[in-house]
């Protein structure tokens, strides 16, 4: 809570103090400014430099152990044909609620001035709807890694869990397991300067933006939180739609898990409360409950995928990206396949891995990314309750699909 409130702290008087070199009694600042810009730069680069090898790894070991734990060929199956379809949902009721907030409140003009310096710059070529299609499976995987195409690396990451789950041995799912863990820990050890990259970013960001950068903060956290109400909202009409089961039975057997959701902002802690509620709460099969959640725990995270949707499109509306319609359901898909490939792990590292892809197919800055970091604990809460809500409710909706089956 600390580091939060540190990091936070950071955000707001980088911006203060940028915002203050705007007005001629705060013109000395202007220089000092100037000078610790590099540190910033610096700083993203750090980030930038592990994005690669992150992302591969924590796709490869997220699948494999998604395929391990469904053992159940059939059971498996059915799991991933709930999955799929709500991720999608939860995708276009992100893009739903951050229209919503931007129809009500709409973004300046610039308000990212400040950061397009500090971040990659957006790609200048737009390709033909055909090339970015194909564009999605790597002509050849490792020259896709060299040049930091992060959709068709994923896609090969995906493929390659598969087949590694598929094969006798531990080997390499060890090694690649490992790797995971590794980069995360390197980037953690790059974002323990987060306060120190945050404020020297959000100085250059006030100073040629103003108070613009925070409102755009504002209207991200504004949308995170519509949709995690939202897709709460959504599960219950699923139970109720699909009649798995009565829908008062259902939202009162779902509150401890909701509750500790809440409380804890970790859905892996808030995991023996969801299993209890599966199996006595709401008394779904044994066999059902024992192998969907857990497989839906470890790989199926509904508000992972609306909040990267909401992050990486409000990035690029506010960068002024012109993006064709087939960049931006690429960048919607790469949401979907971060809200089941990439592993609940804490920390700021999954944000980043989940975001960078979309971000890049758009061209919006990945400077955004650790200001998104700084504010992300504000609608943890919500987010939270939002993923188990879904977990459970996919697990309900497993269970009466198997039920009809039989």
């Amino acid at each position: 809570m600390a580091k939060t409130a540190l990091v936070i702290g950071a955000l707001l008087a980088g911006v203060l103090l940028g915002f203050a070199a705007r007005w001629p009694a705060g013109a000395f600042l202007v220089p000092w400014i100037d000078l610790v810009a590099p540190i910033g730069a610096f700083w993203i680069r750090a980030l930038t430099m592990t994005l690669v090898p992150l992302v591969f790894a924590l796709v490869v070991s997220g699948v494999v152990n998604a395929v391990r734990h469904g053992q159940g060929g059939r059971l498996l199956a059915t799991s991933f044909a709930v999955f799929l379809p709500m991720l999608v949902l939860a995708a276009l009721l992100a893009w739903g609620a951050l229209e919503i907030v931007l129809w009500l409140f709409p973004l300046g003009p610039d308000p990212l001035a400040g950061l397009l310096t500090a971040g990659p710059p957006a790609v200048p070529h737009v390709p033909s709807a055909s090339e970015q299609i194909l564009a999605i499976l790597p002509e050849n995987p490792i020259a896709a890694a060299a040049s930091g195409a992060m959709l068709p690396l994923v896609v090969f990451a995906m493929l390659l869990g598969v087949a590694i789950a598929r094969t006798e041995g531990n080997g390499l799912a060890g090694v690649i397991d490992e790797l995971a863990k590794a980069m995360t820990r390197i980037v953690d050890w790059i974002l323990l300067a987060a306060p120190i990259g945050i404020f020297v970013l959000a100085m250059g960001a006030g100073k040629a933006a103003g108070a613009s950068v925070a409102g755009v903060l504002a209207r991200d956290v504004a949308a995170e939180i519509l949709f995690c109400l939202l897709a709460i909202g959504m599960c219950y009409l699923l139970v109720f739609g699909l009649r798995a089961m009565p829908l008062g039975r259902f939202a009162r057997g779902i509150v401890p898990a909701q509750a500790t959701a809440a409380g804890t902002c970790s859905s892996m802690a808030t995991a023996p409360v969801s299993m209890d509620v599966a199996l006595n709460g709401l008394q779904l099969p044994r066999e059902v409950a024992g192998t969907t959640l857990p497989l839906a725990i470890s790989t199926f995270r509904l508000a992972t995928t609306g909040v990267t949707v909401i992050e990486v499109f409000l990035a690029a509306h506010a960068a002024g990206v012109h993006a064709s319609p087939v960049q931006w359901v690429l960048a919607g898909l790469s949401a979907v396949i971060a809200g089941i490939a990439t592993p609940g792990l804490p920390g700021a590292a999954i944000l980043y891995a989940c975001d960078a892809p979309g971000m890049q197919i758009l061209g919006a800055p990945l400077a955004m990314i650790p200001l998104y970091i700084a504010v992300s604990a504000i609608p943890d809460m919500f987010i939270t309750t939002a993923s188990v809500t879904g977990q459970v409710t996919a697990t309900t909706l497993v269970a009466r699909l198997v039920r009809r089956g039989s």
